[in-house]
């Protein structure tokens, strides 16, 4: 096996774990920018504001939740305050013990863990609130997925078909429509905030050195006994992504959402001449 071959499989395995996640986490970060740019300085603000009552508890709440797995030791925890002088929304203190492998690569999982807990709470909105549309989700997953060659874009383009679900159930007279708003505002009020910001970043690059240790050595060993096993580690990998990132297509879904509102609104917004 040659040095190149390696380095690309060792490349492969890092992206295909913990690497989609970031980049995840990070587009849907510019979701958010650009929703904000649509809406405006003044509008867009007081929509973070009014939406953060729900979606900065749930993701703080991931961070104190991967703080406990990882056993830091939470010192303070702020779940929400709209009113803070630098517009910190929540936010979570902890300490850990450098010299424990383990509390060391918990950074990486506390830094991404409002990716998790967010998708989780949006996807129990959808068992409570639209349940088909969720069932269709999966179904369309599920096809997709079984085809071997449709990738992750394949995936995404099935993920998509969530939005005129979303759009026939909302109206739909099997459930009462109260329970039907409440679970789109708690889904949309957690997608635009589920973003990772500078401090989880920097919070989660401490662990980058570690991780990148721990997935160095079974690849090392997978190397060695051939290209079969390397070929057959990287299929198990790549499922499991993409099965991931099926699941995240739905914070990509409704950030789309929400970046088509804030679309309407500006142009509502040029047309009358105001900035």
């Amino acid at each position: 096996m040659d040095l190149w071959s390696y380095v690309l499989f060792f490349l492969e395995m890092v992206f295909y774990t913990i690497g989609a996640v970031v980049i995840c986490g990070l587009v849907v970060g510019l979701c958010e920018r650009l929703f904000l740019f649509l809406m405006g300085p003044g509008v867009g603000r007081k929509v973070v504001i009014g939406t953060s009552l729900i979606g900065t508890p749930v993701h703080e709440l991931s961070h104190a939740l991967m703080c406990l797995i990882f056993r830091h030791k939470i010192q303070e925890v702020k779940l929400w305050q709209p009113c803070s002088e630098d517009g910190t929304l929540g936010y979570v203190t902890h300490a850990y013990n450098p010299k424990n492998p383990y509390q060391v690569l918990g950074n990486l999982f506390i830094g991404v863990g409002p990716i998790f807990g967010g998708l989780g709470v949006i996807m129990l909105c959808l068992n409570f609130a639209f349940p088909n549309t969720l069932a269709s989700f999966f179904a369309s997953t599920a096809e997709s997925l079984s085809d071997g060659g449709v990738g992750i874009w394949g995936v995404f383009l099935a993920g998509l078909q969530i939005i005129p679900h979303l759009i026939a159930e909302f109206f739909n007279d099997d459930m009462y429509l109260w329970v039907r708003i409440v679970g789109f505002v708690v889904m949309m009020s957690v997608s635009l905030h589920i973003n990772l910001s500078l401090a989880d970043i920097k919070g989660a690059a401490t662990a980058i050195p570690l991780y990148l240790v721990l997935v160095l050595i079974p690849t090392v060993v997978v190397s060695l006994i051939g290209y079969g096993a390397m070929s057959a580690t990287l299929l198990a990998v790549q499922s499991f992504s993409t099965l991931m990132f099926a699941m995240f297509t739905i914070v990509f879904v409704l950030a789309l959402f929400q970046i088509l509102l804030a679309l309407v609104v500006y142009i509502l917004r040029r047309t009358l001449g105001r900035k």
